[in-house]
């Protein structure tokens, strides 16, 4: 996969919801009419109707991106664990699909939840965000890197193995409403970077301890070469140069922990 057909699949996503919003609008009014549900027929039916127009809008919005995406402004796949700028790109699903591109426009991995039930669908972001969870990290050929193990709760306590299922660190979140704070864990146990970001989560950095910039997270601006394939919005997650495998791997988990309520 990437940037194009990213964007092709959400548009056919978006477009088969707000018809199938539309057709359970179409189905309470029928049944209004039939005398099957009383009530205010328009307070029924107005939050389907809404819901298909801004899906329908959003389904044609990213089909001009795929329209307007020359050829040339794609890539080829890079491995994710090596490079520096990572852009990430939520798919529609019950639960966390995060997409990993480079600023190509190649797909380099995903975050992806185990969890990916029909019933999924059903439930609240309120609740869901409550339940454990069980992600894995694959690259774009599907080659499993890393599993994040997080338990049931309102704050994150996550562990994170690595793909022989072994301990390679874990992140405790404190107990805050107004922002994210808490400490990412080395395999030992010893603190290693602590955590402490805005609660809206647009911007921020990941250091050590010892004052060493791993990572740096932003929403609202990029390059404008990248702003070709891209939306402007897009989350960017850059390393800083010669970060090893397994720190990335654990901000990885990180942004998947903290954004798993999000969606684009």
């Amino acid at each position: 996969m990437n940037i194009r057909e990213y964007y092709q699949k959400t548009s056919n996503s978006n477009f088969h919801a707000s018809w199938v919003s539309l057709l359970l609008a179409i189905v309470f009014f029928l049944c209004h009419i039939f005398a099957m549900i009383p009530g205010n027929i328009l307070l029924i039916t107005s939050p389907f109707i809404f819901f298909s127009i801004a899906q329908f809008v959003s389904h044609r919005i990213y089909e001009n991106r795929m329209k307007e995406l020359p050829e040339e402004h794609i890539g080829t796949n890079a491995g994710l664990l090596k490079n520096e700028h990572v852009l990430l790109n939520f798919m529609p699903a019950p639960t966390l699909r995060l997409l990993l591109f480079a600023p190509d426009g190649s797909l380099m991995g995903e975050v992806r939840d185990l969890n990916m039930k029909w019933f999924m669908w059903m439930i609240p972001n309120f609740l869901s965000m409550l339940m454990a969870k069980r992600y894995e990290l694959v690259d774009h050929e599907g080659r499993l890197l890393a599993k994040y193990h997080i338990k049931r709760g309102l704050f994150n306590k996550m562990t994170i193995l690595d793909e022989q299922g072994g301990i390679i660190g874990s992140y405790q979140e404190n107990r805050s409403f107004v922002k994210v704070n808490g400490m990412i864990y080395k395999e030992d146990g010893t603190e290693w970077m602590p955590i402490e970001t805005p609660g809206s989560v647009n911007s921020f950095e990941i250091a050590t301890k010892d004052g060493e910039k791993i990572a740096s997270y932003q929403e609202g601006w990029m390059p404008l070469e990248w702003g070709k394939r891209f939306k402007t919005n897009t989350p960017i997650l850059s390393f800083s140069s010669n970060v090893a495998e397994i720190p990335k791997i654990i901000v990885f988990g990180f942004c998947a922990a903290t954004l798993n309520h999000r969606s684009n």
